[in-house]
């Protein structure tokens, strides 16, 4: 017997719309940020044209169903291909500002001098080399 238990299914169902909904207000907030370059912005205006257009790759009216759920997997991946191709860092930005995990103001790194690591080496198996291994 399995053990099957309705509740979770609930909890899934929520999690799934609630990151669902993390997801889209992400979106509305780097749509609306300068820093995000103007071609990204227009991949969830492409996944929102597909939705809402006529033509589908899989007809809504041949397979029942299934022409629907395409139109919504377009959507979704539009949404995640924005998200991911938005810069990093301003996307890290908005989720701590979104989720309460930003930490206090950091202070600007100043640029470091770089760094030398000094060792010495040796060649093993140097085939021009006419010292024997003693030598060394």
């Amino acid at each position: 017997m399995s053990k099957y238990t309705p509740s979770s299914d609930v909890y899934e169902t929520a999690g799934f719309l609630g990151g669902l909904i993390k997801q889209g207000r992400l979106a509305l907030r780097l749509l609306r940020d300068a820093r995000v370059p103007g071609w990204v912005k227009m991949i969830p205006f492409a996944g929102l044209l597909y939705f809402l257009s006529p033509i589908d790759l899989l007809p809504d009216f041949a397979l029942p169903g299934l022409g629907e759920i395409d139109d919504v997997v377009i959507l979704l991946l539009a949404l995640k291909a924005f998200v991911d191709l938005s810069p990093a860092s301003i996307v890290r930005e908005h989720l701590e500002d979104l989720f309460g995990t930003r930490k206090a103001a950091r202070p600007a790194a100043e640029p470091s001098a770089p760094m030398t690591i000094e060792g010495s080496y040796r060649i093993l198996d140097d085939p021009t080399s006419e010292r024997s291994p003693s030598d060394w």
